[in-house]
């Protein structure tokens, strides 16, 4: 792909046969050829069979766009092996978009909702992202969920978010699927329809993930920012849907239990033992004794200065 051109080259091969000569007078040769193509018109050619898919089932001559979600670490350079979460830690997400034989592309996070099932339009089901691109779940009191740009610069095949561990209220199963609809757009386009918004609190403000000349994120406080539409372009869907889970989330306190060690439990037992008691308690008697007779040789070195002061005035 360059520019409004999709370009589609091969090469013509010429193997001169020599029928059981023992001389030649020819030469083989490879002939380079190159097509370019209006990527956004069609094109036919009835005089020849080609050996290629025709342009007009190509969807433009665009490659395929897959969408995917995936845990990282805190780094954002190691995909995260573990599903198992505690409230209060942060869930390190990644959205990516692989683009195969494509003019450059912008991922964004359309909207993404949590549930217990992978169905996403189960009940109960919490809004983590939506109205096309506000992270509802960063206006939470009780939330630190935000748009993450590890980098300078955003990578236009990634985009990044940091959600706040939390479970269903009243759920025993403490598990959760997250699905989210993304979409890629030109890099060019910016408006309320392609951005990544975090509410500040500090503030009470939201604020784009990058800098922009307009206020994109304005809409975020009313939550309206215009109908989602399908996107398509010649034939090729510009948007999908990946989840994530199930992720299983821990309550702070039965994850100690769950990870505390024998031997953590063992000295643990033999702090609370007999002897160890006994060792306490000796250690403070000891203590106790020690700060009674400081206190008495005090106060009996302050009587007796006393007195010697008194008699030096009576004399």
């Amino acid at each position: 792909m360059i520019g409004d051109f999709l370009i589609y080259t091969t090469h013509l091969n010429h193997t001169p046969e020599y029928h059981g000569s023992v001389i030649v007078r020819t030469n083989g040769a490879v002939v380079p050829i190159e097509c370019r193509y209006f990527r956004k018109g069609n094109v036919g050619s009835d005089p020849i069979k080609p050996t290629w898919i025709p342009f007009s089932s190509t969807k433009s001559g665009e490659g395929h766009l897959s969408f995917s979600l995936r845990l990282m670490n805190g780094d954002w350079l190691i995909e995260r092996t573990s599903t198992v979460y505690y409230l209060g830690e942060l869930i390190h997400i990644e959205a990516s978009v692989s683009m195969t034989n494509h003019m450059p592309l912008k991922l964004y996070i359309d909207h993404c909702v949590a549930t217990l099932s992978l169905d996403k339009d189960s009940t109960p089901r919490y809004s983590i992202i939506d109205h096309n691109g506000c992270l509802l779940d960063s206006k939470a009191e009780d939330s630190f969920s935000t748009f993450v740009l590890p980098g300078d610069e955003r990578e236009l095949d990634k985009l990044r978010f940091d959600l706040d561990a939390f479970r269903f209220l009243g759920d025993d199963r403490s598990l959760i699927f997250i699905t989210c609809h993304l979409k890629v757009a030109p890099v060019d386009q910016r408006d309320s329809r392609t951005k990544a918004c975090t509410f500040q609190k500090v503030h009470n403000v939201w604020t784009p993930l990058e800098e922009s000349s307009i206020d994109i994120c304005a809409c975020c406080h009313v939550g309206n920012c215009g109908a989602t539409r399908e996107l398509w372009f010649a034939g090729l869907k510009w948007e999908g849907e990946a989840s994530l889970g199930p992720l299983l989330i821990l309550d702070t306190d039965v994850t100690k239990l769950a990870t505390e060690s024998l031997n953590e439990a063992e000295r643990r037992m033999q702090e609370r033992s007999p002897g160890g008691v006994e060792s306490e308690v000796v250690l403070i008697v000891a203590l106790t004794v020690t700060a009674v007779s400081l206190i008495s040789a005090s106060l009996l070195a302050l009587f007796l200065y006393r007195k010697h002061k008194q008699s030096q005035v009576n004399q």
